[in-house]
This record gives structure tokens, sequence and C-alpha cells, in this order.
């Protein structure tokens, strides 16, 4: 599928994606969900989202922003954007199995998220250039597990604000980010088995109370 302007899903849609589509996107163009999303790719066949372009470059499509809940990306790709993914109020959305590697804007996060509790971040791997690998605020009873993140992030490849019973797992963060794993104002939250190689600060935790850091190994800091 070729896509010419910006997609718009309305609030209580659903577009459903299916496993092994190609989502190519002209220059300006983009995806903007106030309903839902399911990008519901496979092991066996991934879900792509790149640039219609014949010699593709960084930024030559929009972004995908999310408004809606519940949203489901699955073994998708994600090239050539201007951005990752972002959105605001997207509760209960998981993220699994998510890569962007080095192709979208000087300027891209990962995934930049506000107002969204009850998310999840799984087997991600993620290396873009902004300030952000996963970013994720007022977002209570979230899972970051099992997710390599790579880049010299300028403010943290992971951070999640207001965040209370989090838990973050096996991660895997390297090329000297500013910071590792960054969380503010959250408690009973879990950190543990992460590998950080990092700049600054491998684990930052403000303004927390009753939290579990265990088994990380932080180096080059």
């Amino acid at each position: 599928y070729w896509v010419e302007d910006t997609v718009t899903v309305p609030k209580g849609e659903t577009l459903t994606i299916d496993a092994g589509v190609r989502v190519k996107f002209l220059p300006g163009a983009g995806m903007v969900c106030y309903g839902t999303l399911e990008a519901n790719g496979t092991e066996d066949e991934h879900i792509l989202f790149t640039s219609k372009e014949p010699t593709p470059n960084p930024g030559d499509w929009d972004n995908i922003e999310l408004y809606g809940e519940n949203n489901i990306i699955s073994y998708v790709d994600y090239e050539y954007a201007t951005d990752g993914f972002s959105g605001d109020g997207v509760s209960g959305s998981t993220f699994d199995n998510l890569t962007m590697l080095g192709t979208l804007s000087l300027t891209a996060n990962g995934i930049y998220l506000t107002n969204s509790s009850n998310m999840s971040f799984t087997n991600n791997h993620i290396s873009v250039a902004g300030e952000y690998g996963i970013f994720s605020e007022n977002s209570p009873n979230s899972v970051v597990n099992n997710n390599e993140i790579n880049g010299g992030y300028s403010t943290a490849a992971i951070k999640m604000q207001d965040c209370d019973n989090c838990e973050f797992d096996s991660n895997t963060i390297t090329n000297r980010p500013y910071r590792g794993i960054w969380t503010q104002y959250s408690d009973n939250i879990s950190i543990t088995n992460n590998t950080i190689d990092v700049q600054h600060n491998g684990i930052e935790a403000q303004e927390g109370s009753y939290l579990t850091i265990e088994n990380n190994t932080i180096t080059n800091f």
C-alpha cells in the first residue's frame, strides 16, 4: 500500500494492518489515529512502515501519532520517518518487537507518549538520534522489559515519569546515552537485570520510594 496524504483513523474506529503488509508514505504524509491501530505483524511476516521514495532518506515522511487506547504494535519495522511513534492518552497499548534502526531523522525519538498508563514495551530494537529511545509520562502500571536501546541519547535511553508500580527488566542499553534508565515521581518500581553502557547516570530515580534496584550492570560512565 502507498499513502499520498495523511491517514486519519476516527475516534471509535480500529485500523487493522495484517502481517506482511508494507505501507509506503509519500513526502509529508503520515498517520494520525484517534481510534485504535492494530498492526499485527508476526515473527515470520513483519509489517513495514517506510518511505515511497525510490532512494529513501531519513525524514522522507512524517510519523505515526496515536491518540486512542489499546493499540497493538507487533513485529513492525519503521523506517525513514521524521519522528517515531508519538501520542497522548494511549493507555493499554503494547509495543512488542518494534524495530527502528538508524534511518529516521536526526531529531527523532523512538517512542514518545504522555498520559498513558498500563503500557507494555517489550522486545523492541530502537536506535535513533533524538533525546529518548522510549519516553512515557504519567504511565503507572507499565512494563519495560527486554528492549535493546542503542544510541547516544542526549537525555535518556528510557525515561518514565509518574510511573508507580512499573517494571524495568533485562533491557540492554548501548552506545553511551547521557542517562540509561531515568524515572521521576515513581513509587514501588523495580529495576532489575539491565545492562547499561552510559555517559553519566546508569540509573537515576528521582522523587521515588519503595524501589527495588538489583542485578544491574553499568559500564563506561
